[in-house]
């Protein structure tokens, strides 16, 4: 059997994805101690009793400690706060990282450190989840195949993100590393925008219609059964370029609706079929 990759593994926060971290991370053998980190006593008594930690700690101090890898798996507004507590209890040659959807503030917020020899931030956003949340939803199999988005900047050391991307790459992940900017640009478009007006198709067709609705409707919208309270706090942190997504978002339908009121049918067909190409490339 090969040597583990990680020593000791605190997961803080153990919600779907950080749940999901640590499920994957024993059933893949990708640690050698795994440490379970959260204020609610109730789900690290679940994640202990389903052998799933090592050990477990409410106080993240307590928790971090000796860990060489540490992952932040809280609500994007949270995560500033995390990694300013944490930073000064990491273990000398420890790596910090994080699986927030937006990158811009808990990136920053971690160069704004002080400095610590052989201690280091790298960014991370696994593009996987479900409109579950909590621990009962975590799944060992959530990243596997799930390409895994790494943040660094100039300012982050190689031997730290070849670390968290091995870890990734052991639960079974494809990593690619993205500069900060374009990555919250790229999730405003795939995810946040979407996530927001899957919201919106459910609003508008509340009361009678919603009886009718069928297979297509409850697949576009699936994501809305999301928990509103997560990404309220996405759109929030991620506000000036969903806000930027929006605007072309509202400027491509007013595109088509002026097409729709001119009866400019085979405009509106061929802007539906550059669509659909773009659409199929996905597979």
């Amino acid at each position: 059997m090969s040597r583990p990759r990680v020593a000791r593994l605190a997961v803080v926060g153990l919600g779907l994805l950080g749940g999901s971290v640590v499920r994957a991370a024993r059933a893949r053998q990708a640690a050698a101690q795994i440490v379970g980190v959260s204020r609610n006593a109730v789900t690290l008594g679940e994640a202990r009793a389903a052998g799933l930690l090592d050990a477990s700690a409410t106080d993240l101090a307590e928790g971090i400690r000796d860990a060489e890898l540490v992952v932040l798996a809280a609500p994007v507004g949270a995560l500033p706060g995390l990694v300013r507590e944490a930073w000064p209890h990491l273990t000398p040659g420890a790596v910090l990282t994080d699986v927030g959807s937006v990158k811009w503030e808990v990136v920053g917020t971690a160069e704004r450190c002080p400095a610590r020899a052989g201690v280091a931030f790298v960014g991370g956003h696994p593009m996987a989840g479900s409109e579950q949340s909590g621990f009962g939803a975590s799944r060992a199999d959530l990243f596997a195949g799930c390409l895994m988005l790494l943040t660094p900047t100039e300012r982050t050391p190689e031997a730290a993100v070849g670390r968290v991307a091995a870890f990734w790459e052991a639960l079974g992940s494809h990593v690619r590393t993205l500069g900060v900017a374009a990555h919250d640009r790229a999730v405003a478009a795939i995810s946040h925008l979407p996530h927001l007006v899957a919201y919106a198709l459910v609003a508008a067709a509340e009361g009678e219609a919603l009886a009718l609705a069928g297979r297509g409707f409850v697949d576009t919208t699936r994501v809305a059964a999301s928990p509103e309270a997560l990404w309220s706090d996405i759109f929030r942190v991620n506000r000036s370029v969903l806000l930027d997504a929006l605007v072309e978002h509202r400027a491509r339908l007013a595109r088509w609706e002026a097409l729709i009121r001119a009866g400019d049918w085979s405009g509106l067909e061929g802007e539906l079929g550059r669509a659909r190409e773009i659409r199929e490339k996905l597979g």
